[in-house]
Order: structure tokens, then C-alpha cells, then sequence
């Protein structure tokens, strides 16, 4: 399960189709395609760190990233 706590590019490496799946639902995550932004910010950022950067509820978000997690 995706939690609040764990950071973006581990959950994007464990489940790389929700990299294109998070752009399909906002264009704000479309700096995950930057690898630059994404070496250095996906390292340290949390999802809750994420959802606060874009706007998102993080409920939502949550609910979101584990729907699509298994593919």
C-alpha cells in the first residue's frame, strides 16, 4: 500500500506506469517526466509533500495511487 510517507520515486520506480497515469490526471505532474526535477525532488519529496506542491487532496491522491498501482 502507498502511504503519505513514502517518496515519489520509490513508488515510481516499484510502479513506473503511474508516472504517465499522475500526468493523465494533471498536467502539474508533468515535471515527473523532467529527470533533473525528477533525481533530485523525487528522492526526498513524500507523496504528501507532492499532493501539498500540485494542489491535491491527499486522500484523494492516496486513494488514486494504490487504484492504479497493480497496473
Amino acid at each position: 500500500m502507498i502511504t503519505e510517507n513514502d517518496k515519489i520515486a520509490d513508488v515510481l520506480t516499484k510502479y513506473p506506469h503511474l508516472k504517465e497515469r499522475l500526468i493523465q490526471r494533471s498536467s502539474k505532474f508533468a515535471n515527473l517526466n523532467n529527470p533533473i526535477v525528477f533525481n533530485v525532488i523525487g528522492k526526498f519529496a513524500q507523496i504528501k509533500d507532492i499532493a501539498k506542491n500540485t494542489g491535491e487532496n491527499l486522500e484523494e491522491l492516496l486513494f488514486f495511487l494504490n487504484q492504479y498501482r497493480g497496473g
